[in-house]
């Protein structure tokens, strides 16, 4: 009996190692289209030199707002899915895994938060 618990429970680690691969990958497409938007706006979008009232004007429309909180939020997951990997690379313990997780997570978090206030406060004329 515990050999089929190990053995359940080393299939579910695989698959969330698998799961993290494709989701790596997949955020690393979804950023190179974020990128190429973000280069769009800031080349075509704004008029030279780059001002903050020209600023201001992409940021007082939400959907703006919104895809640059998704961007943050993308690149974010991409970086610290990184740093977990290296990290975990030794399979240290559970203590180590778990403190790194929530430190990663709620410094994500506050990261995201930080760049959201930021946004919406450019966006306010």
């Amino acid at each position: 009996m515990h050999s089929v618990i190990s053995k359940t429970k080393l299939k579910m680690i695989k698959n969330r190692e698998k799961l993290r691969w494709v989701l790596q990958r997949l955020s690393a497409l979804l950023l190179l289209i974020f990128f190429a938007v973000h280069i769009w706006v800031f080349y075509f979008k704004l008029e030279r030199p780059i001002s903050l009232e020209g600023l201001q004007e992409i940021f007082v429309h939400g959907k703006w707002i919104i895809f640059y909180i998704c961007f943050i939020a993308l690149m974010l997951y991409h970086a610290f899915n990184g740093v977990w990997t290296v990290l975990t690379d030794k399979n240290p313990s559970k203590y180590y895994k778990k403190n790194w997780r929530i430190t990663l997570c709620v410094l994500a978090l506050i990261l995201i938060l930080i760049s959201a206030w930021n946004l919406i406060l450019l966006g306010k004329v």
